[in-house]
């Protein structure tokens, strides 16, 4: 009787565990949607076969990461997020801006390493800008006491900081049309090692402005909304700390 009842409770256990397992994978290798609040980050191993040139250079080459999917009125944003030896690294594909215009095109993403309980970005806020037919990224730090700077400073970037724009098309996974894009590579010791960041994104295609949060979106640009009122980027594995 006992041995029976082990048996049973071993079969239990082994299906709560696969049914665990098969939530996880589907996180991690579907992504989730951006409704539901947070956006996971998974490590990966290729991030190697990168070429930061603001676009899909190979089919597979962001197939190794998370898929988040930002849907809006008027269009969808892709969103592939990943970490691998000390850098967090972002794909922003923006499959509705079919325009070109240089530099006024652009896109920020913007991480907080504190509480986000403040209400205006502190030393903790870093943001980080690429803009389209650019190769040079841009640094913005919180604790500057000036409004109309929504509260950040222009700073020098890590050396290792990449932060690019341009035009995707014949490789990219979802539409060949030309369209913008931006890829960026963030080291994780100028934010610091931790398994969840505060997180704000945003989009810029000539007055068309794509956030997420997606309530800050609009046709002009805002003023940065409190960290507080940020989503969040968790590795759900918790491996951006693990030694």
């Amino acid at each position: 009787m006992n041995n029976q009842f082990v048996g049973i409770f071993g079969i239990i256990l082994a299906i709560i565990l696969v049914s665990i397992l098969v939530v996880y994978a589907e996180i991690i290798l579907k992504g989730m949607d951006y409704e539901e609040g947070i956006i996971p980050i998974t490590i990966t191993n290729t991030m190697g076969k990168v070429e930061f040139d603001g676009q899909w250079s190979h089919y597979d080459e962001w197939k190794s990461t998370t898929l988040t999917e930002l849907k809006y009125n008027d269009g969808k944003i892709i969103l592939r997020s990943a970490h691998q030896d000390g850098f967090l690294y972002f794909l922003i594909d923006d499959l509705t801006d079919f325009t070109y215009n240089r530099i006024a095109d652009r896109a920020m993403i913007c991480l907080d390493s504190g509480d986000k309980s403040g209400k205006k970005p502190d030393k903790s806020v870093w943001c980080y800008v690429a803009a389209r037919g650019s190769l040079n990224g841009h640094t913005l730090n919180g604790g500057v006491h000036t409004v109309w700077m929504n509260y950040l400073g222009l700073v020098k970037s890590h050396p290792e900081y990449i932060g690019v724009g341009g035009t995707s098309g014949v490789n990219d996974r979802y539409i060949i049309t030309p369209h913008a894009a931006y890829e960026f590579r963030i080291p994780i010791e100028q934010i610091g090692f931790q398994d969840s960041y505060g997180f704000y994104m945003q989009v810029v295609n000539g007055d068309n402005v794509k956030t997420f949060p997606e309530e800050f979106s609009g046709e002009y640009l805002r003023k940065l909304p409190s960290p507080s009122e940020w989503t969040s980027i968790i590795s759900i594995d918790k491996s951006i700390t693990k030694k």
